[in-house]
């Protein structure tokens, strides 16, 4: 079979006649195999199709599976489960043994082939994650037997991670840090624990060894529910090996932050037996007070973030008040305020039903977020984001920031009064 090629693998030569069917609309350079379960293994050792459809017969589907994940050259080739009926273990068991994606034989032509094209498409982005990964082992970042960041480098990689998460607004991303402990005293297999975490999250989710022999994952778009199955589906892998401990809380704020909160409150887990906690309420302050952590330059974290916030206060709040100066000249009818505060910075500008406001934020402590609202009454606000490194950022790029949000804010009003006295005189 050619790159390209799809192997359908079914017990019933008319069902699997029929999905054929429904899929050869899909390129018309794919190549369409059915095979039987006998006869799969034998295919497989010789080729590799692009996608792979097992039918759930009455056969031992998850022992085909089981098969074709135990061949080394295939470990990346999607499958997808065919079933005729919904059958919730045997679905989960499915995915437990490796298979990517499902559908129902009597589910639209249409909604099959959406599946398999986002099925291949991901297939796509696990392929180039493998090359990054490849490149990350040669560099000593990632660990090859696990493809798991290692310690000394998961600080690094994590601070990346959570600031994009927040400049690109991605909700419900989640930061989890996972501690086994022994059971009866036994001595922790530390490679066979890491391998089984590593096989349980998505292929975009991060998973770095951490503190304390324990590990932490960022899950994507999981939230709460997400969480705890993933920490409910490593624990039962792990039931044999050591007992779990996971806490969890969405990313809002920088990894340094974090990260001490989540520590403390696994330590308390451990203390009360409970094995998974998820963090609505961040208390910043008190768990850094609690943990003296420092940066790699061996700076404590609570002394950055007020050398931080002194040099920042220090660039923004003289460019808020001479602008707040100026335009109350220019606008002598409006609104004007600003606060520059350690959690955010704001300026805003509003006369009758318009403001203008732009918000500043830090929660990495190394970019910062700028978003821009203009609202008028009954309008939905409009609004844009910027992001800039720190280092980048200076009171020059502020003031020309500002100078074109009043502008906008100016024009706008011109337009709204302009319109009013038209209608007046109408």
């Amino acid at each position: 079979m050619k790159s390209g090629s799809i192997l359908i693998i079914s017990n019933e030569a008319k069902v699997g006649q029929e999905i054929s069917e429904k899929i050869k609309l899909l390129r018309e350079c794919d190549t369409i195999r059915i095979v039987s379960y006998i006869e799969a293994i034998s295919v497989l050792n010789s080729t590799q199709p692009s996608l792979i459809l097992v039918y759930c017969s009455k056969s031992d589907s998850i022992g085909i599976v089981k098969e074709i994940r135990a061949l080394k050259a295939l470990d990346k080739v999607p499958i997808i489960f065919v079933m005729d009926n919904f059958i919730e273990d045997l679905l989960m068991y499915a995915f437990d043994n490796g298979i990517d994606d499902f559908f129902f034989l009597s589910d639209a032509d249409s909604i099959i082939l959406m599946r398999i094209f986002l099925t291949l498409q991901k297939s796509v982005l696990y392929k180039q994650i493998d090359i990054s990964n490849e490149i990350l082992i040669s560099a000593n970042i990632i660990e090859k037997q696990t493809g798991i960041y290692l310690k000394e480098q998961a600080p690094v990689a994590l601070r990346n991670f959570f600031s994009k998460s927040i400049e690109e607004n991605l909700e419900n991303t989640v930061f989890m840090y996972l501690k086994p402990v022994a059971i009866d005293n036994k001595k922790l297999n530390m490679l066979k624990i890491a391998e089984v975490i590593k096989s349980i999250p998505r292929g975009n989710d991060i998973v770095a060894y951490g503190k304390n022999s324990g590990f932490y994952l960022v899950l994507y778009t999981s939230g709460i529910a997400g969480a705890k199955s993933v920490a409910n589906r490593i624990k039962n892998s792990l039931a044999n090996i050591c007992k779990l401990y996971a806490v969890a809380a969405e990313i809002t704020t920088s990894f340094e932050e974090m990260e001490p909160i989540l520590v403390q409150s696994l330590k308390d887990q451990i203390t009360t037996e409970k094995d998974f906690n998820y963090l609505y309420d961040l208390t910043l302050n008190e768990a850094i007070e609690v943990i003296d952590i420092k940066d790699e330059n061996g700076k404590k974290f609570k002394d950055f973030k007020k050398e931080f916030f002194e040099s920042f206060e220090k660039m923004v709040a003289p460019v808020f008040y001479q602008t707040q100066s100026s335009a109350s000249v220019t606008y002598p009818n409006a609104k004007i305020n600003f606060s520059v505060k350690e959690t955010e910075s704001r300026f805003i500008i509003e006369e009758g039903n318009l403001s203008s406001e732009i918000i500043i934020t830090y929660p990495t402590y190394i970019k910062l977020l700028i978003d821009i609202k203009h609202t008028e009454e009954d309008n939905p606000p409009v609004i844009r984001r910027l992001t800039y490194d720190f280092e980048d950022f200076s009171s020059e790029k502020l003031e020309s920031i500002l100078k074109d949000v009043i502008s906008e804010f100016s024009n706008k009003l011109n337009l709204d009064t302009l319109y009013k006295t038209e209608q007046t005189n109408g």
